[in-house]
């Protein structure tokens, strides 16, 4: 490779992470940072399953003001607010009921089967159910890290993300791991962002892999990480690189239940296929070699951008369905231009406010919501819970 080649990949790097930093900037003026809508009284009825009346009057009383009463939007801050008003002091989160953390991986070989789709939108419908939810991004492109509007190239290191605790742990130093959760635009969502930074991390376990591995094992260093932290979250969602690596490897250990996404073809069931066949092997090696099996409680498998219209994906689905039974979720994310609007804007589904798509839009919201309140339903069984009543309600959130 040639000096000028390499300066010719620097340009290209720069002029590429300029672009994206103005877009981010652009989409996210005046203040240059994502801000969350506020959500329409109708939304928010659907979001506290209560009638809409009984939300309104219930945020007069919040605000001791009954002029608030004709509000017709409320923030999510007012929302979680008004839940205990509405629904009893009692919380269904878990310290209360002396659960353990709940810990979901979203994890496959093949790129773009919508990990990073499914994990944000996953975090953001527990927050939206009232769940203190950990985000861990452990993709080196953190793409989950840009969906929350900070920029993976400029604005990540070593210090704040994973690779920090991977160091610090290397090294032998204390680390307050509760400085890697940055808090977000999204009320109850916490991140661990990523961005290239991250490699330190894969290099340091691979290290402690092949070398003297401490106090703890390498694989377990994702674990110990959420030990610290547990007590201020309910849910730790993650999501990981489409490959075999040391951070996918320490997601699984981790992990009370995993999701595998993937689009109904043949080479994406292949590839999903290939994964469960590493798996398989992998949890026996861990048992036989620890004396202890991995912690993971459910594995469901998730259809990502399904268009029921297209007989080959409609047949694909059916067989999938009949030879796996409940593995694959009851609901597949719906292919849509909805979602490729929202995309652009970097909104997710939940933050997307259609105008004259209503239509497509509740279809598509129909969908996620429903993947997600079965993930939901997953977590409460895992904690030993009767699950309760999510609503998946049509034309409105969740």
């Amino acid at each position: 490779m040639t000096a000028s080649q390499v300066e010719g990949f620097r340009t290209i790097a720069a002029v590429l992470r300029a672009a994206g930093r103005a877009a981010i900037e652009a989409e996210n003026a005046p203040d240059k940072r994502k801000r969350l809508r506020s959500f329409s009284l109708a939304e928010a009825a659907q979001l506290l399953a209560t009638p809409t009346a009984a939300v309104r009057r219930a945020a007069a009383r919040l605000h001791h003001d009954a002029q608030s009463a004709s509000r017709t939007r409320l923030t999510f801050a007012e929302m979680q607010a008004l839940r205990p008003m509405l629904h009893g002091a009692k919380s269904h989160r878990r310290p209360d009921r002396g659960e353990e953390l709940s810990v979901v991986a979203f994890t496959n070989f093949k790129g773009g089967s919508a990990k990073t789709t499914g994990s944000v939108h996953c975090a953001q419908y527990l927050a939206l159910q009232g769940y203190r939810v950990l985000l861990v991004d452990l993709d080196s492109q953190g793409s989950a890290t840009a969906q929350f509007g900070l920029d993976p190239s400029s604005e990540i290191d070593v210090r704040t993300s994973f690779a920090a605790w991977t160091d610090a742990q290397e090294a032998g130093r204390p680390l307050d791991a509760r400085s890697l959760c940055q808090r977000t635009y999204w009320p109850g969502i916490h991140l661990v962002p990523a961005g290239a930074p991250l490699a330190a991390a894969e290099d340091s376990l691979s290290r402690r892999a092949v070398g003297a591995p401490g106090p703890v094992l390498p694989f377990d260093e994702l674990a110990a990480f959420l030990q610290t932290v547990e007590e201020n979250y309910d849910i730790a969602v993650v999501d990981t690189r489409p490959d075999v690596n040391m951070l996918m490897t320490a997601a699984l250990h981790a992990a009370t239940g995993i999701v595998v996404p993937t689009r109904a073809t043949m080479t994406d069931l292949a590839s999903t296929g290939e994964f469960f066949a590493h798996l398989a092997s992998y949890m026996s090696s861990v048992e036989e070699a620890l004396g202890r099996p991995l912690p993971i409680r459910f594995a469901r498998i998730l259809v990502s951008a399904y268009d029921p219209a297209d007989r080959s994906q409609d047949a694909l689905l059916a067989l999938l369905r009949d030879r796996f039974g409940p593995t694959v979720l009851p609901a597949p994310f719906l292919h849509s231009r909805v979602m490729g609007t929202a995309g652009f804007g970097k909104e997710t589904i939940y933050e997307y406010e259609p105008s004259t798509d209503r239509t497509a839009y509740t279809r598509v919201l129909t969908s996620v919501n429903a993947v997600n309140a079965a993930i939901l339903r997953d977590i409460e069984e895992a904690w030993g819970r009767t699950p309760g009543r999510v609503s998946t309600t049509k034309g409105s959130m969740p």
